[in-house]
């Protein structure tokens, strides 16, 4: 991939996690990465080609994240390892780029990718629920979960993440890392049962 590219797609995503994929033209895409707006067509067909782009360079950035932090899970501690998930997700919420346009295209999808983006979302979804069954399992067995099915145990979380998802909007960092740290530790003693350990 061609440097010119890369540089399109990451003022792209920047400027439309911004101002949103209808008030960001090609034209500024262009001038932020100091080339003229037809050399963008150099390497997208069009502005929904390019949004597009960005769209699944985040998701795969999320995806790889995700798998790696799997990777690297200790399966003799279930309980660590949800929070590992849950640090995880907060994590990438206040510190990457991608983060401020999955928030725009979550609430304010725009019309005419509202299917694409639906997709992508579910197919992020799947691969943290098959993590976080797979913790549930290996929690389950040493009799930690056994008062939350494993329904239970996927939805609840999803929720919980969703609920900080929506947090990060309205409030300050050092107002939302006490809020975030309130709702793990309810989160934590409403899902374990302690016998295990």
């Amino acid at each position: 991939m061609s440097d010119n590219k890369v540089l399109i797609k990451n003022v792209a995503l920047d400027l439309f996690g911004q101002k949103g994929y209808e008030d960001t033209s090609l034209a500024e895409i262009a001038k932020e990465v100091g080339i003229k707006k037809p050399s963008i067509y150099n390497h997208f067909h069009s502005k929904e080609d390019l949004f597009i782009e960005v769209l699944k360079d985040l998701i795969e950035s999320e995806v790889t994240a995700y798998r790696k932090t799997e990777e690297n899970m200790n399966q003799q501690e279930p309980l660590k390892n949800i929070r590992v998930l849950f640090d995880l997700f907060c994590q990438r919420l206040m510190t990457t780029k991608e983060a401020l346009l999955w928030k725009r295209v979550t609430f304010f999808p725009p019309e005419q990718f509202k299917d694409f983006i639906q997709e992508q979302f579910i197919y992020f979804e799947k691969l943290t629920t098959s993590i976080l069954v797979s913790v549930y399992k290996e929690g389950f067995t040493k009799e930690l979960f056994q008062e939350v099915t494993e329904d239970e145990f996927v939805a609840s979380f999803l929720c919980l993440v969703d609920g900080v998802f929506l947090e990060h909007h309205y409030y300050t960092e050092k107002i939302f890392q006490k809020r975030i740290e309130s709702a793990w530790k309810v989160y934590a003693l409403g899902i374990s049962s302690q016998k295990g350990e």
